[in-house]
This record gives structure tokens, sequence and C-alpha cells, in this order.
């Protein structure tokens, strides 16, 4: 029997697939799919594969953590299902989080390779493809977060193609999190035009598919891996959000696909 309970978290919402293990407040296993495509058939065993590297079954998983969404529909459904799967066959509870959320806490994120905006992964190569787009025409203004920016409002932006992102926006303070803008679809026009909270970066792969737009307007812009869903974020997040109850009806619980587009305008509250 292990000392403490073990945390599954994992999503599928983009072009990285990764899971993560915690034991307490400590992430023990990670594993990542860094080719699109792969999640439906290899996340179930990713997730054994991670269990299996602690020593681990799915019999000790007391709770899972699952990126909600927004992202690639498919790849949110994935996980979706890959979840109520779990917590149905184990009696265990789930927590869904943010996809968008969990991105913003992935500045911190471990990731065991590298990753560069718009260059897809060939066979063999260490690399990850997490821009649709092309690579950001002024890559050497992005920024690296800082340990003294740590507490400024990050601003992720999902790339959605065209003009389209999802976009959310997230405040770390004294172990917790304030959700600034609310997860919503949204236009980069609009998003530019609504402005951000003083002092915030935006990240994310659709804030690097406009990040020319978006340094024009003045708005600094981080450099990978900041803005990418990641388990561990989610884990991060998971914590950050402290006591919650779990999801009261799992098989019921459907994740955040945000697919309305037309009139929405983003909400910009004041961020302290």
């Amino acid at each position: 029997m292990r000392p403490r309970p073990l945390v599954v978290a994992f999503d599928t919402s983009g072009s990285l697939g990764s899971v993560a293990v915690a034991e307490g407040s400590d992430v023990i296993a990670r594993e990542f799919l860094t080719r699109r495509g792969e999640h439906a058939a290899h996340l179930v065993p990713m997730v054994r594969r991670a269990l299996a590297s602690v020593g681990a079954t799915a019999a000790d998983i007391a709770e899972v953590v699952v990126g909600s969404g927004p992202g690639s529909f498919t790849g949110v459904r994935v996980a979706a299902a890959t979840a109520k799967g779990l917590v149905r066959s184990l009696g265990v509870p789930l927590w869904p989080v943010s996809s968008l959320a969990a991105a913003a806490a992935s500045a911190e994120a471990h990731l065991p390779f590298p990753i560069r905006p718009g260059a897809a992964a060939e066979d063999g190569e260490e690399g990850v493809d997490v821009l649709s787009g092309q690579p950001p025409s002024r890559a050497d203004e992005l920024q690296d977060l800082e340990p003294k920016d740590v507490l400024r409002p990050r601003f992720v932006l999902f790339d959605a193609r065209g003009d389209r992102v999802y976009a959310g926006c997230y405040q770390f303070l004294d172990g917790g999190i304030e959700n600034v803008v609310p997860p919503r679809p949204a236009r980069i026009g609009g998003v530019i035009e609504e402005g951000a909270p003083p002092g915030t970066f935006f990240c994310g792969d659709g804030a690097l598919r406009h990040s020319e737009a978006l340094m024009s307007a003045g708005h600094p812009v981080l450099a990978l891996p900041a803005g990418i869903p990641t388990a561990e974020g989610l884990l991060q997040v998971h914590r950050a959000l402290g006591s919650r109850p779990p999801e009261t009806a799992p098989g019921r619980w459907e994740p955040e696909y945000l697919r309305a587009w037309k009139g929405v305008r983003l909400q910009i509250e004041s961020a302290t």
C-alpha cells in the first residue's frame, strides 16, 4: 500500500498530450504524446505506463483530474471519455480543470524535450508541433517568465484557426488562482480591442500565431512552454483551487467545447 494516494491528471486538448501522476504535492511521473492524432489510441496506455514507472497500477488511483477544454474537439472528447471510464470503473472522484488555466500554469512545467513553434517533429526527432500557423515573425521578442514576473496575469490564447481563439486570463496569487477573464471563444481583433489588465503576459499557440498583432499593440508574449496545456499544469491549478467538491455526476459531465463565435466579446475585470 502506498503511503499517500495517487492523483492522475491528463490533458489532450492541444497538440501535446500529457499525463502526470502526483503523490501528495509531488509529481512523480510524467508521460507525453508528441504526435498529432495519437490521443485516442495512446492515452490509456500512457496512463498505465506512467503508473508502472512508479510501481503503481490503476488500483492506486485515488483521484482523476482532467483537462476540460477548450481546444481540439477530438482531443477534449478523448480525455473526457477516458476520465469518465476511469472514475466509473475505479469509483474515484473526478475533478475537471480548464485547459486554459492549465496552460497558464505550464510556464513552470517540466518538459524533457525542446518545443519549437511551427516546427513539426519528424519521426525519431524530439520536438512538438504546437502551432498550426507560422512561427512568430518577431520570435526574438518573445519573453521568458522570470521569477519576478510569476504573479503577473497570464492571458492564454488557444489557436482556433483564422482569427478565432479560445481565451482566458489567470493570475496566481499566494498559492491560489484568480480567473480574471473567464474561458470563452473570441476573435483576436476583439481581444486586442478590449485590452488586458496592466502587466499581463499573453501566451499559448494562439498568442504565438498572432504575436505580430499582439506585440504591435504593446502586449508582451511569452515563449514556450508557457501557454501549453499540460497535465502538470492541471495539477497546479487543482491545488490552487483548494478544497472544492468533485464533479457530482461524472457520467453526465461534459467538457467545455466553447464553439459559439458570433457576437462574442471579452469582459476584462480588474486584476489586483
